[in-house]
């Protein structure tokens, strides 16, 4: 750039080049040349006093800046392409268990019949949102600081809009102090790695609880646990603890970044926290761990079905079954439920052996007349298979529901590994047309 517009000559420029590619394989072998002046000092012993031409018009502070962009902009195209591979593994296990049915939970109690499959695609379309926002933060990190300078800018006639090619970037952070102000887009990654990390951590929490010996719907594969150093009954499940381990890490780095920012003014200022390179591993690590799990993952549907049968999860079908037969209101049904609920747990009975009569003594109880609901009807209300069958909306646990959900999703990230490919053939190219220069 400086060449093309004439501030150093095409030979200052080749004299440069040769020196920063000795200074280059200088500073592979040495540590001490990777922060700018000692590397700067060894382009100008290899090159010459030309060598000190390079800084023309250009700080340190929109230098960092920029490589900060670069380095942040590959970062989050790698952590866009591992949740890219999540979400595929996730609608691939949900296809293989549209029947499979499980219980939902709200406030750790058991809830509602649906199916893994349903579970599944919930996950999927809340990590959709999560690569949505993703996507949306990397057109704020892809823009050039180049050319701000110190902060004000500089005489020398910088053609930013070339340089920003030159390096791969979409566009231009404009205002000159803002260059090398603007923090807002490192604090966005480092929220954005937050939500979506909870997220991965609340999934892992829950297969958790499914692995443990109370629950026993799941089962970790081996590659995924590890055996305890003294019991030998023990199978640990390490890689969902190191995965909420990292999300505990990440939602450190956000608080960090911020109180860094809290402290100080809009300028350019070394308090201010850059992202953690061990952060990003953390997220990149995790969603390979929880790829690979989800893949692997054995499910044991019989007790999966079991516990949907006894344990109570049908109980809003049997209210909506007493509004339908007895032209009750939802809220006298909800009481009569609830009052056979405790009735059965009196006498010890899981909920599939919950009788019409106990139903009839309970609305005789609460409303002084009988109600008789025909045996074949309470069976089809307590039974959650047929439970799920008959919720076909929009988004509900019904198969046919699901893989509606299950086409929605691999839409959306058909659409999402479109925009992800672009991109990086963006950057593969800039690369490759900025190489010969260099030479």
């Amino acid at each position: 750039m400086l060449a093309e517009q004439h501030i150093i000559t095409q030979q200052e420029a080749k004299a440069i080049f040769g020196g920063l590619a000795i200074a280059d394989r200088q500073a592979a072998a040495d540590p001490s040349l990777r922060l700018y002046l000692p590397y700067e000092a060894a382009v100008i012993k290899a090159a010459g006093s030309v060598g000190g031409k390079m800084h023309t018009g250009r700080s340190r502070n929109d230098m960092d800046n920029t490589t900060h962009r670069m380095y942040l902009r590959d970062q989050l195209l790698q952590i866009i392409r591992a949740v890219t591979g999540l979400r595929a593994a996730l609608m691939e296990k949900a296809g293989e268990h549209l029947e499979t049915v499980m219980v939902v939970y709200t406030h750790r109690k058991e809830a509602q019949p649906v199916t893994l499959a349903h579970y599944l695609t919930g996950i999927d379309e809340s990590l959709s949102k999560c690569l949505d926002r993703y996507i949306e933060l990397y057109a704020r990190i892809d823009q050039c600081p180049l050319g701000s300078g110190a902060s004000g800018g500089t005489a020398w006639p910088l053609n930013r809009e070339r340089l920003a090619t030159l390096l791969g970037f979409s566009g231009l952070v404009t205002n000159t102090i803002e260059g090398v102000a603007g923090w807002d887009h490192i604090a966005e990654f480092a929220a954005d790695n937050s939500i979506y990390m909870s997220d991965l951590s609340r999934l892992a929490s829950e297969v958790q609880l499914w692995s443990t010996d109370e629950y026993n719907v799941a089962e970790l594969d081996n590659s995924f646990a590890g055996i305890s150093s003294m019991m030998p009954q023990k199978k640990n499940p390490d890689a969902l603890e190191r995965t909420r381990k990292a999300a505990a890490l990440v939602t450190g780095q956000l608080s960090a970044i911020l109180t860094s920012l809290n402290g100080i003014e809009y300028q350019h200022s070394g308090v201010r926290l850059m992202m953690e390179p061990k952060s990003l591993d953390a997220v990149l690590a995790a969603t390979h761990t929880m790829t690979g799990v989800i893949k692997t993952l054995q499910i044991r549907k019989a007790v999966m079905l079991k516990y949907a049968k006894e344990n109570y999860s049908t109980m809003t079908d049997l209210a909506d079954l007493l509004v339908q037969y007895g032209k009750l209101d939802f809220r006298e049904a909800h009481e009569i439920i609830a009052a056979v609920i405790n009735q059965a747990l009196a006498d010890q009975l899981t909920a599939d052996r919950i009788t019409p009569a106990m139903i009839n003594a309970a609305t005789e109880k609460k409303l002084g007349r009988q109600l008789i609901i025909p045996a074949s009807a309470l069976a089809a209300a307590l039974d959650p298979q047929q439970s799920i069958r008959r919720k076909t909306g929009t988004g509900m646990p019904a198969p046919s529901a699901v893989q509606q959900m299950l086409r929605n999703g691999q839409a959306t990230l058909a659409t999402q590994l479109k925009w992800l490919t672009t991109h990086e053939a963006t950057l593969s190219g800039a690369a490759a047309r900025l190489a010969p220069l260099t030479i």
